[in-house]
Protein backbone atom coordinates (compact mmCIF):
# COMPACT_ATOMS: atom_id res chain seq x y z
CA UNK A 1 0.00 0.00 0.00
CA UNK A 2 1.37 3.44 -0.89
CA UNK A 3 1.94 5.77 2.05
CA UNK A 4 0.02 9.02 2.07
CA UNK A 5 2.22 12.05 1.64
CA UNK A 6 1.96 14.74 4.30
CA UNK A 7 1.94 18.33 3.08
CA UNK A 8 2.18 21.40 5.28
CA UNK A 9 1.58 25.05 4.57
CA UNK A 10 3.35 26.10 7.76
CA UNK A 11 6.46 26.98 5.78
CA UNK A 12 7.48 30.21 4.14
CA UNK A 13 9.82 31.36 1.41
CA UNK A 14 12.42 33.93 2.41
CA UNK A 15 13.26 36.14 -0.56
CA UNK A 16 14.24 39.62 -1.65
CA UNK A 17 11.65 42.40 -1.37
CA UNK A 18 9.82 43.41 -4.53
CA UNK A 19 11.25 46.90 -4.02
CA UNK A 20 14.77 45.71 -4.93
CA UNK A 21 14.31 46.21 -8.65
CA UNK A 22 16.17 49.40 -9.40
CA UNK A 23 19.84 49.87 -10.17
CA UNK A 24 21.94 50.09 -7.02
CA UNK A 25 19.44 48.37 -4.76
CA UNK A 26 21.17 44.99 -4.96
CA UNK A 27 24.73 43.90 -4.39
CA UNK A 28 26.49 43.28 -7.69
CA UNK A 29 28.97 40.51 -8.36
CA UNK A 30 32.47 41.91 -8.73
CA UNK A 31 34.16 41.24 -12.07
CA UNK A 32 36.57 38.92 -10.29
CA UNK A 33 33.78 36.39 -9.53
CA UNK A 34 33.86 33.48 -11.96
CA UNK A 35 31.84 30.30 -12.51
CA UNK A 36 32.77 26.96 -13.98
CA UNK A 37 31.82 26.49 -17.62
CA UNK A 38 30.15 23.21 -18.59
CA UNK A 39 30.54 22.07 -22.19
CA UNK A 40 28.58 19.02 -23.25
CA UNK A 41 30.53 16.76 -25.63
CA UNK A 42 27.28 15.69 -27.34
CA UNK A 43 24.91 18.68 -27.37
CA UNK A 44 26.07 22.24 -28.18
CA UNK A 45 22.91 23.65 -26.62
CA UNK A 46 23.82 22.26 -23.21
CA UNK A 47 26.72 24.67 -22.68
CA UNK A 48 26.13 26.62 -19.49
CA UNK A 49 27.61 28.05 -16.33
CA UNK A 50 28.23 25.72 -13.42
CA UNK A 51 29.33 26.09 -9.84
CA UNK A 52 30.69 29.45 -8.73
CA UNK A 53 34.42 29.37 -8.10
CA UNK A 54 35.43 30.51 -4.62
CA UNK A 55 33.74 32.87 -2.20
CA UNK A 56 31.68 35.84 -3.28
CA UNK A 57 32.95 39.37 -3.82
CA UNK A 58 30.27 42.05 -4.20
CA UNK A 59 30.02 45.76 -4.83
CA UNK A 60 27.24 47.69 -3.12
CA UNK A 61 26.05 50.96 -1.67
CA UNK A 62 26.00 50.48 2.13
CA UNK A 63 23.42 53.26 2.44
CA UNK A 64 20.86 51.05 0.71
CA UNK A 65 21.68 47.83 2.54
CA UNK A 66 19.14 46.17 4.83
CA UNK A 67 19.75 43.48 7.40
CA UNK A 68 19.40 41.07 4.48
CA UNK A 69 21.22 41.92 1.24
CA UNK A 70 20.52 40.22 -2.10
CA UNK A 71 22.46 39.98 -5.34
CA UNK A 72 21.05 39.96 -8.85
CA UNK A 73 21.60 36.19 -8.82
CA UNK A 74 19.43 35.83 -5.69
CA UNK A 75 22.33 35.11 -3.35
CA UNK A 76 21.18 35.79 0.21
CA UNK A 77 23.64 37.79 2.31
CA UNK A 78 23.21 38.82 5.93
CA UNK A 79 24.93 41.43 8.02
CA UNK A 80 27.16 40.34 10.87
CA UNK A 81 24.68 41.26 13.60
CA UNK A 82 22.00 39.12 11.92
CA UNK A 83 24.31 36.11 11.93
CA UNK A 84 24.94 36.61 15.64
CA UNK A 85 21.18 36.78 16.30
CA UNK A 86 20.53 33.62 14.30
CA UNK A 87 23.25 31.77 16.17
CA UNK A 88 21.95 32.95 19.53
CA UNK A 89 18.50 31.72 18.55
CA UNK A 90 19.92 28.35 17.54
CA UNK A 91 18.52 28.28 14.02
CA UNK A 92 19.57 25.24 12.00
CA UNK A 93 19.89 24.31 8.34
CA UNK A 94 22.46 26.80 7.10
CA UNK A 95 26.11 27.65 7.14
CA UNK A 96 27.80 30.85 6.04
CA UNK A 97 30.65 31.83 3.78
CA UNK A 98 32.56 35.10 4.12
CA UNK A 99 31.83 37.78 1.55
CA UNK A 100 34.36 40.33 0.36
CA UNK A 101 32.54 43.65 0.17
CA UNK A 102 33.58 46.60 -1.95
CA UNK A 103 31.89 49.98 -1.65
CA UNK A 104 30.63 51.67 -4.80
CA UNK A 105 32.90 54.42 -6.11
CA UNK A 106 32.22 57.89 -4.72
CA UNK A 107 30.70 56.62 -1.47
CA UNK A 108 32.90 57.30 1.55
CA UNK A 109 31.36 54.81 3.96
CA UNK A 110 33.21 51.80 5.36
CA UNK A 111 32.08 48.52 3.76
CA UNK A 112 29.74 46.21 5.64
CA UNK A 113 30.57 42.80 7.04
CA UNK A 114 28.40 40.35 5.11
CA UNK A 115 27.99 36.58 5.12
CA UNK A 116 26.51 34.42 2.39
CA UNK A 117 23.79 32.05 3.57
CA UNK A 118 24.36 28.52 2.23
CA UNK A 119 21.57 26.04 2.88
CA UNK A 120 22.36 22.68 4.46
CA UNK A 121 18.81 21.87 5.58
CA UNK A 122 16.94 19.47 3.33
CA UNK A 123 13.29 19.13 2.37
CA UNK A 124 13.78 16.41 -0.22
CA UNK A 125 12.50 16.38 -3.76
CA UNK A 126 9.48 18.51 -4.62
CA UNK A 127 6.37 16.37 -4.88
CA UNK A 128 5.16 15.66 -8.44
CA UNK A 129 1.75 16.84 -7.22
CA UNK A 130 3.21 20.35 -7.21
CA UNK A 131 3.53 20.07 -10.99
CA UNK A 132 7.33 19.81 -10.90
CA UNK A 133 8.61 16.94 -13.02
CA UNK A 134 11.92 16.04 -14.62
CA UNK A 135 11.54 16.71 -18.35
CA UNK A 136 15.11 16.41 -19.66
CA UNK A 137 18.31 14.77 -18.47
CA UNK A 138 21.68 14.55 -20.21
CA UNK A 139 23.84 11.69 -18.97
CA UNK A 140 26.84 13.16 -20.78
CA UNK A 141 27.07 16.58 -19.11
CA UNK A 142 24.64 16.17 -16.20
CA UNK A 143 22.04 18.65 -17.45
CA UNK A 144 18.74 18.50 -15.55
CA UNK A 145 15.60 20.31 -16.68
CA UNK A 146 12.34 20.37 -14.75
CA UNK A 147 8.89 21.80 -15.35
CA UNK A 148 7.56 24.68 -13.27
CA UNK A 149 4.93 24.31 -10.57
CA UNK A 150 1.19 24.98 -10.57
CA UNK A 151 0.33 23.77 -7.05
CA UNK A 152 2.77 25.38 -4.59
CA UNK A 153 0.95 23.96 -1.57
CA UNK A 154 2.21 20.51 -2.62
CA UNK A 155 5.89 21.43 -3.04
CA UNK A 156 7.01 20.32 0.43
CA UNK A 157 6.42 16.76 1.53
CA UNK A 158 7.01 16.98 5.29
CA UNK A 159 7.96 13.31 5.48
CA UNK A 160 11.13 14.23 3.55
CA UNK A 161 11.96 17.35 5.59
CA UNK A 162 14.86 16.95 8.03
CA UNK A 163 13.43 19.38 10.58
CA UNK A 164 15.82 22.26 9.84
CA UNK A 165 14.73 25.89 10.27
CA UNK A 166 16.26 26.81 6.90
CA UNK A 167 16.07 24.27 4.09
CA UNK A 168 16.09 23.58 0.37
CA UNK A 169 13.68 21.59 -1.76
CA UNK A 170 14.95 20.23 -5.07
CA UNK A 171 14.88 21.50 -7.83
CA UNK A 172 14.48 24.94 -6.24
CA UNK A 173 17.97 25.65 -4.86
CA UNK A 174 17.44 29.41 -4.82
CA UNK A 175 14.23 29.15 -2.80
CA UNK A 176 15.08 29.54 0.88
CA UNK A 177 12.32 27.80 2.81
CA UNK A 178 11.99 28.60 6.51
CA UNK A 179 9.84 27.57 9.45
CA UNK A 180 7.32 29.72 11.27
CA UNK A 181 9.86 30.02 14.09
CA UNK A 182 12.18 31.91 11.75
CA UNK A 183 9.34 34.05 10.45
CA UNK A 184 8.24 35.01 13.95
CA UNK A 185 11.82 35.91 14.89
CA UNK A 186 12.39 38.07 11.80
CA UNK A 187 9.16 39.94 12.50
CA UNK A 188 9.92 40.33 16.21
CA UNK A 189 13.38 41.71 15.51
CA UNK A 190 12.03 43.84 12.65
CA UNK A 191 14.79 42.70 10.32
CA UNK A 192 14.81 44.55 7.02
CA UNK A 193 15.61 43.67 3.45
CA UNK A 194 13.51 40.56 3.04
CA UNK A 195 10.07 39.35 2.07
CA UNK A 196 8.28 36.34 3.56
CA UNK A 197 5.69 34.45 1.50
CA UNK A 198 3.65 31.47 2.75
CA UNK A 199 4.39 28.45 0.58
CA UNK A 200 0.77 28.02 -0.50
CA UNK A 201 0.73 31.69 -1.64
CA UNK A 202 3.74 31.41 -3.94
CA UNK A 203 2.88 32.56 -7.46
CA UNK A 204 2.49 29.78 -10.00
CA UNK A 205 5.58 29.38 -12.16
CA UNK A 206 5.22 28.06 -15.70
CA UNK A 207 8.88 28.61 -16.43
CA UNK A 208 11.09 25.55 -16.62
CA UNK A 209 13.69 25.01 -13.94
CA UNK A 210 17.38 24.43 -14.66
CA UNK A 211 18.96 24.10 -11.21
CA UNK A 212 22.30 22.60 -12.17
CA UNK A 213 23.47 19.96 -9.73
CA UNK A 214 23.12 19.87 -5.96
CA UNK A 215 26.89 20.21 -5.59
CA UNK A 216 26.59 23.71 -7.10
CA UNK A 217 24.67 24.86 -4.03
CA UNK A 218 26.01 22.88 -1.07
CA UNK A 219 29.35 21.63 0.16
CA UNK A 220 30.65 18.64 -1.77
CA UNK A 221 30.27 16.34 1.22
CA UNK A 222 26.70 17.35 2.03
CA UNK A 223 25.65 17.32 -1.63
CA UNK A 224 27.13 13.86 -2.14
CA UNK A 225 25.27 12.37 0.82
CA UNK A 226 21.94 13.83 -0.24
CA UNK A 227 22.31 13.90 -3.99
CA UNK A 228 23.99 10.67 -5.05
CA UNK A 229 21.02 8.43 -4.12
CA UNK A 230 18.72 10.76 -6.07
CA UNK A 231 20.95 11.19 -9.12
CA UNK A 232 21.26 14.95 -8.65
CA UNK A 233 24.72 15.24 -7.07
Amino acid sequence: MALNKCYSNNFWRLKSPESLKGYGTRAEWDDSVKSEQIICPLEDGHRRGGKRIGNLTVVLNPQKAGDFVWTWYSDCLIQDHVLKLFRQEGFTGFEVKPVTVKTKKGINIPPLTLWEVVLTGWGGMASPQSGIKLVKQCYSCGLLKYSGFDNPSKIIDTSLWDGSDFFMVWPLPKFIFVTERVVSFIKKEKLTGCQLIPVDKLPISELGLGPGRLSHWMSEERARVLGEPLGIY
